[in-house]
């Protein structure tokens, strides 16, 4: 038991530090549970003011869903605000620390390399749960409160969603080890998400070729069966298949994250990148 405290220890240490600088910026959270609420307020907004009194009906014709319009938006930018921070906080911690020159003592602790990026992934579940709580609880208990049970589920759906993500973001630490641009992988990627896991939208709406992309990207999944979840816990039932897909990739991809940090990690220390600005 003893050892397997002092394993894990380096764990807590990095959890520890990502929640003092969470609690240390209160209001760059607060501006994180801002912006879902702003991009459904827009997107609502202009629906109406376009379509008028039939926005709503046209909505749930194109959608196919029976959530209200506000509801259904909030489970997908809040999930895609959660992915959003999850993969910039793995990039940027890493350059952070290579800034501030500590990265590379890091690097030379005995230490497993892959306990560095799990502690950092963990503290990711922290502020997932309060966006999760701030935006997507919030709105289905005012908006559609039939919908209650179904949080559970959905809850449940994300925090599994979180670790094929993780996977995702242990490529990103490896690209940043090696081209020390966190923000231009992260910013891009970001965009690509929001526009192909169907944050404002089905999914069922794109092209084919894109819908192929998509399905390999797990906030796909997540925001599907999330909203499949709240709108009737007897749908998403039927989208076990789905979810059974979603722990698939929860088992593979972080393998196959680590793996590829592990190639540029080798590099790194081979050419001095560690170090290098």
């Amino acid at each position: 038991m003893t050892s397997i405290a002092q394993t894990l220890d380096p764990i807590r240490a990095i959890f520890r530090k990502q929640l003092r600088h969470l609690i240390r910026y209160p209001g760059e959270l607060g501006f994180v549970l801002l912006i879902p609420y702003f991009v459904a307020a827009l997107t609502v907004a202009m629906g109406t003011s376009v379509a008028d009194g039939n926005a709503f009906s046209n909505f749930a014709s194109q959608t196919g869903s029976s959530l209200n319009p506000f509801v259904f938006l909030m489970v997908g930018t809040g999930v895609w605000m959660i992915s959003w921070m999850v993969l910039e906080g793995i990039g940027t911690s890493l350059r952070d620390e290579q800034i501030k020159g500590t990265l590379e003592q890091n690097f030379v602790a005995p230490i497993n390399r892959f306990f560095l990026l799990v502690g950092t992934a963990l503290s990711s579940v922290l502020i997932t749960t309060l966006i999760f709580a701030g935006t997507i609880v919030t709105s289905v208990l005012i908006l559609a409160p039939q919908g209650a049970l179904g949080l559970i589920i959905a809850f449940a759906i994300m925090l599994i969603g979180l670790i094929p993500l993780f996977g995702l973001g242990f490529v990103f630490a490896g690209l940043v080890v090696r081209f020390k641009e966190p923000y231009a992988f992260t910013q891009a990627m970001n965009v690509l998400f929001g526009v192909v896991t169907g944050t404002l939208y089905n999914v069922t709406v794109l092209p084919v070729w894109v819908r192929v992309v998509s399905g390999a990207v797990p906030q796909t999944i997540v925001i599907q069966d999330m909203r499949l979840a709240i709108q009737s816990v007897n749908d998403v039932i039927g989208a076990f298949g789905s979810i059974f897909v979603l722990l698939t990739m929860g088992v593979v991809y972080p393998f196959l994250g680590y793996a590829v940090f592990k190639q540029f990690e080798r590099r790194a220390r081979v050419n001095g990148d560690l170090s290098k600005y």
